[in-house]
């Protein structure tokens, strides 16, 4: 992996991460104010909301991870001609996906809505009223979602994060002045749909910044043959797309239809913040598909090769202590965010953290080769976690209730996991096994000792408050930080590397 390479990564990760502990605390303090003000059904409804959309975003076809790769590829190149063909040729082919699945979507919503979420039918109605907007609100956004990935393809994170963040301000400002002047679910989704527009008219302006020469005309510029390339390589996407929501957004439908709207919320709590960790560290290496699609329209394979062998071993750095960070402190936080009543969110967030960590480590591998034309791969693994989580949960809810559904998301990630390392190593030129053990070992031990000490301490002084969870937060990371920094466990071109996060070096755009 060249200088350049791990420069320019290093700086697209950078801006992830400050994005992301940014909007983090935001969404963090509005979730216990909107249970206060909708109450735990109500907002059951609103986290099946993001499911909802969830699922419509299959109506996508995987064409964002494509778009993303080929404006790389043609980005690498200065190939105007070609990314104006794949822009026009997106808009027309997202024109008519965003009608024909919209129209689907609330046809079938009455049969989702009391079948198979099983709500009660006192808000059946604010249900219909907000799943109905919701899914336009996504439609639109699929359309218009192509400028977006022309600012991640062209590797410009700086603006995709301030977009993102300046929408998390807009939609915390918003969700209090909706729900504190009494309107309720309608108002968060309105909410919703100010933040769209934001979103779009941002996007586009910096698009035409970023892409001067970007001339929008499908009449002139459609392209059957972009338009095979894009689903030559999407349809795989979009099989992993749609195993994926088996395991991630499964949950909720079961819990809704099995167990109720309360255990939704209960599940929720936990979810986001589970969801929200994992979401940070997988933010820090989201940069390497469009790098990725880089080198590979430059036939740099043993680079390729090296950005495997490194990420994989970042991860392993990130992930593994974050997670471990996590699940030590999952009661404390719980207590200190929720108050009382909430153990078996705190319960369910450790469960989900453990297993989320196992599925981060298959993020390198997924986005790299997505980025080198190999969605196959991930699309495989995505199948066997899928059907085996369906399977199992399906099972489980019904002999274990509300854990059989955790249980169940434990081993098919797990599982999944194992078989994905296995072929992307096959997939992968110039790997050796030894790599996973030498990076896996020394963070999981440091990260174990230190999570069992936060254990033991929270056992003998309770620890709460949110001073004191960032004091013990701060020591275990430094103590960590340490343990795994001495010895020979990071080479230079590590320290080099992790000298380039140094925020007053890269944050400009």
């Amino acid at each position: 992996m060249s200088s350049e390479t791990s420069s320019r990564i290093a700086k697209n990760s950078l801006f992830n991460v400050i994005r992301t502990i940014l909007t983090v605390p935001i969404t963090l303090m509005l979730t216990p104010y909107v249970i206060r003000h909708l109450g735990k059904e109500e907002f059951g409804i609103w986290a099946l909301v993001g499911v909802i959309s969830s699922y419509a975003q299959l109506s996508d076809f995987g064409i964002t991870e494509s778009l993303i790769k080929f404006i790389a590829e043609y980005k690498a190149h200065d190939d105007t001609q070609r990314l104006n063909q794949l822009i026009s040729t997106a808009l027309v082919v997202y024109l008519l996906l965003s009608v024909v699945s919209c129209g689907i979507f609330i046809m079938v919503l009455p049969f989702v809505i009391e079948w198979m979420l099983s709500i009660p039918q006192v808000h059946q109605g604010k249900a219909t009223h907000v799943f109905t907007i919701a899914i336009i609100l996504f439609s639109i956004n699929m359309l218009m979602g192509v400028f977006g990935s022309l600012i991640i393809g062209f590797q410009r994170m700086g603006y995709s994060n301030l977009i993102a963040l300046t929408s998390t301000v807009i939609t915390a400002c918003g969700t209090v002045i909706f729900i504190s002047h009494g309107y309720g679910l309608s108002g968060l989704i309105y909410n919703n749909a100010i933040v769209t527009v934001f979103v779009i008219v941002s996007n586009v302006f910096v698009t035409k910044r970023l892409f001067p020469r970007l001339k929008v005309n499908p009449f002139t510029y459609f392209s059957r043959e972009i338009l095979g390339k894009i689903f030559s390589f999407s349809w795989k996407v979009q099989v992993t797309n749609l195993t994926q929501l088996m395991v991630y957004q499964l949950d909720r439908v079961l819990l809704s239809h099995y167990i109720g709207l309360e255990a939704v919320s209960y599940y929720e709590v936990a979810n986001r913040i589970a969801t929200q960790a994992r979401s940070f560290i997988a933010s820090i290496f989201s940069p390497m598909v469009p790098a990725a699609s880089a080198l590979h329209a430059t036939d740099e394979h043993e680079k390729v090769a090296a950005l495997y062998r490194r990420s994989f071993k970042y991860m392993t750095m990130a992930a593994i202590p974050f997670s471990f960070l996590v699940i030590a402190l999952a009661h404390p936080f719980v207590r200190t965010w929720m108050g009382t009543g909430y153990e078996v969110s705190a319960l369910t967030m450790q469960l989900l953290m453990a297993a989320y960590m196992v599925a981060l480590m298959t993020g390198p591998g997924a986005f790299i080769l997505n980025g080198i034309n190999k969605p196959q791969i991930s699309m495989k693994s995505s199948v066997v976690a899928g059907v085996m989580n369906l399977v199992l949960c399906l099972t489980l809810v019904q002999w274990l209730g509300y854990y059989g559904i955790i249980i169940g998301i434990l081993i098919s990630i797990f599982v999944s996991g194992i078989y994905f390392i296995w072929n992307a190593h096959r997939n992968i030129q110039n790997l050796t096994w030894d790599m996973y053990t030498q990076s896996i070992l020394r963070p999981f031990f440091t990260a174990l000792c230190a999570g069992l000490a936060l254990l033991v301490l929270d056992v003998i002084y309770p620890l709460t408050g949110y001073v004191v969870l960032s004091i013990v937060g701060i020591l275990y990371s430094v103590a960590v930080g340490v343990a795994m920094s001495s010895g020979k466990y990071l080479d230079d071109f590590d320290r080099l590397t992790i000298m380039k996060l140094n925020p007053l070096k890269v944050i400009r755009f």
